[in-house]
């Protein structure tokens, strides 16, 4: 069975997901050992690492090709797998390359429970659409979709841990960390705040880029007890950095894009602890009291934070069941049975054409515009999309992409630097 994956790039969350599964599929039998797999990427990859274990476990990467060679990449696959996030060019390759009649698996990298949404009729397009976190089955905008054909979706983890260790029991000083994206895109706009109201002389950890001219630097900067925050840097080797941590501190905004959540599945894998909000894509990896802590305010966290400072000891009973539930949920093997189900599903299926324009959109400022969503207001999504900075699905992105096109123009905001 020939695979085409189709992607912007094999960096992040959708790269290590697919080394880790190629890996797996190497090392397996049967099915999942007969695939062959074809990766196109739509433009240089920065970090090479991911691409040199992909290529390694037997996939053929193929690396920004001329628009006119991926029509015959198609042809010649048995199903077409488009890796989707709202990455501009993306959006440009399926709404105006001349693709001929597919069998398409869509793998949705971003929750779409909030802006940058999935593209309502992009899954009415698609023979099998996969979600990386169940959470996305409550995506609004895709609810009459879902329910013309939840059969035509299923839920394949992107997110895996690492092997399990032999903790030692938590004690004082308790050990706090947080690994990810060091952005208020990502992390709740009280976390200095909590950090700073706790009585204990809490530390915290924080791993991951962080701009020293941006906005958390500041705000950290402006803390009470700003010593009780140290910055990291990015962790090359995030195993070694976790296993050193009693809790996981892992307070996301809630509007933010994650869905898979890596940086909480490996932690979790490793009995680290997690305390999270009660954001979706969380809870459904952390359950309150069973695996983690799950809070609503900031006062409960606070509180909470207060009590296990006292008491490491009550983070032991639950560290054991963070690891062993993503032992058991949370693994490749796990991904590819359910991915070996549905390309098995889908070779019964015929080739068809598919009109990605009327769904996305012809230009680049319809293919933002379709993240937002009808209801959504266009000033205030892009600020909260960080419309005038290159992050990826903002405005700034899809500028610097189409930076002539008068489309984006249209949309009323300078885009000069």
């Amino acid at each position: 069975m020939k695979i085409l994956h189709i992607s912007a790039h094999l960096g992040g969350g959708v790269g290590k997901a697919h080394a880790a599964l190629m890996e797996a599929s190497a090392r397996g039998r049967g099915k999942v050992a007969r695939m062959r797999h074809t990766f196109v990427l739509l433009e240089p990859p920065k970090d090479l690492d991911y691409v040199a274990r992909i290529a390694a476990a037997g996939g053929r990467i193929v690396v920004a090709p001329p628009v006119e060679e991926i029509p015959a990449l198609v042809a010649a696959s048995d199903i077409v797998q488009v890796e989707w996030w709202n990455h501009p060019r993306l959006y440009a390759l399926l709404a105006t390359a001349d693709l001929p009649p597919m069998r398409l698996a869509l793998w949705t990298h971003i929750s779409g429970l909030n802006a940058p949404l999935i593209p309502e009729r992009l899954p009415a397009l698609a023979d099998h659409t996969l979600f990386t976190s169940p959470c996305s089955y409550a995506a609004p905008n895709l609810e009459p979709v879902i329910a013309a054909g939840r059969e035509r979706f299923a839920v394949a983890n992107s997110g895996f841990g690492f092997s399990p260790i032999v903790r030692p029991p938590a004690r004082a000083p308790l050990r706090c960390g947080y690994l990810g994206t060091v952005d208020f895109i990502k992390l709740h706009p009280e976390v200095f705040d909590i950090i700073d109201a706790v009585d204990a002389d809490l530390r915290v950890s924080f791993f991951g880029h962080l701009d020293p001219l941006g906005e958390v630097a500041a705000r950290a900067a402006g803390m009470r007890h700003p010593e009780r925050v140290r910055f990291m840097g990015y962790a090359s080797d995030p195993a070694s950095v976790l296993r050193e941590l009693d809790l996981f501190l892992y307070l996301l905004t809630p509007g933010h894009y994650g869905t898979a959540e890596n940086a909480l599945v490996e932690a979790m894998s490793l009995g680290v602890v997690p305390l999270v909000f009660d954001n979706a894509a969380e809870t459904s990896l952390v359950r309150d009291g069973r695996n983690g802590h799950v809070v609503h305010d900031a006062d409960r966290c606070v509180a909470l934070l207060d009590a296990l400072h006292r008491t490491p000891s009550l983070l032991d009973p639950l560290s054991a069941r963070a690891a062993a539930d993503m032992r058991r949920t949370r693994t490749p093997r796990a991904t590819l049975r359910t991915l070996s189900r549905v390309y098995a599903g889908m070779m019964d299926m015929p080739r068809r054409s598919r009109d990605f324009a009327a769904a996305l959109g012809v230009d680049p400022r319809g293919w933002f515009l379709s993240t937002l969503g009808e209801r959504a207001d266009v000033m205030g999504a892009t600020q909260r999309l960080m419309g005038r900075t290159c992050a990826k699905g903002s405005l700034g992105h899809f500028h610097a992409c189409f930076p002539e096109d008068a489309s984006l123009t249209a949309l009323g905001l300078d885009m000069r630097p």
